[in-house]
């Protein structure tokens, strides 16, 4: 959210925050004092936009005082809403030692002997045939099974360039093309062409996410119905799903990368690591 806040606020020329805001006529906004970094018409007086071929004069340039009251109190608020958005390590209390079900996983995945690691291979695995394995989606379930508390697990994405985590209902659709959508029982977040993230709500939302995530962490609470997810480089909030229907078992959800030639196709379920004690991560600081 303050990540948001931020990029809407910002000046496309300078790209500090919007200082006295104005716009062109055709909705260009800039800083007052960035006008003249703008190119003027040539043998004229107006001033051309960066975006657009259409040429504004002096007299055409409007201030916009309430987009500058607004920054100014979203400049004021961007640290507390840092704060409020890290991730709480007491969370890691709620860790649960996951693996990978094989049973459900599509039969051109392979998964390591620890039922740790998955990936998409070049060729199908024999596997016995199971009602609940996914067909032909490279979808993966996790065990155990949720029915009501709140739990916690790490997902390690490494450099994958595409990926969904998150959860399901135990009883979505296995043998069918899968359509990640909150509306069909799926709350996954997800790296698409490895460059845009995106949350299965309908229509699916961009995420802003920096840094890059390596490593991703997932709060499910069953008592309020959300799921949460954060980048665990710096702790920071990537996005929040709230009134996750609770009436039937959750299950986590994996579908890495298809067929790749190299190494960067894995997910990874971390282990857990001293449970029950936590202490607070060492975030980098964020200014």
């Amino acid at each position: 959210m303050a990540e948001h806040f931020k990029e809407a606020s910002r000046c496309l020329t300078c790209l500090s925050y919007l200082n006295e805001p104005v716009h062109l006529i055709c909705g260009y906004i800039c800083c007052l004092q960035c006008l003249n970094s703008l190119q003027e018409e040539p043998h004229g007086e107006g001033l051309l936009c960066p975006l657009c071929p259409m040429v504004s004069q002096r007299s055409d340039i409007r201030a916009i005082p309430q987009l500058g009251e607004l920054i100014s109190k979203v400049k004021e608020l961007e640290p507390q809403l840092r704060v409020i958005l890290q991730m709480n390590p007491r969370m890691k209390k709620f860790q649960v030692d996951m693996t990978f079900d094989v049973d459900t996983a599509n039969n051109h995945l392979l998964i390591s002997d620890d039922l740790r690691n998955v990936c998409c291979g070049h060729s199908e695995q024999n596997r016995e045939e199971h009602a609940e394995r996914f067909q032909p989606s490279l979808c993966v379930l996790g065990s155990p099974r949720f029915t009501s508390g709140r739990h916690y697990w790490e997902v390690d994405v490494g450099t994958t360039r595409e990926w969904d985590v998150g959860v399901c209902k135990e009883s979505v659709n296995r043998k069918a093309k899968i359509l990640l959508s909150s509306e069909l029982g799926f709350w996954t977040v997800g790296l698409v062409d490895n460059q845009l993230y995106t949350a299965s709500t309908t229509p699916f939302t961009g995420l802003w996410v920096r840094p890059r995530v390596r490593q991703m962490g997932i709060f499910l609470d069953m008592d309020v119905g959300t799921v949460s997810f954060y980048n665990l480089s710096d702790g920071s909030h990537i996005f929040t799903f709230t009134k996750i229907p609770t009436a039937e078992p959750l299950r986590p959800f994996f579908s890495p990368a298809g067929e790749t030639d190299d190494d960067q196709g894995f997910l990874s379920i971390c282990p857990v690591i001293n449970p029950g004690i936590v202490s607070p991560p060492n975030y980098p600081a964020r200014g």
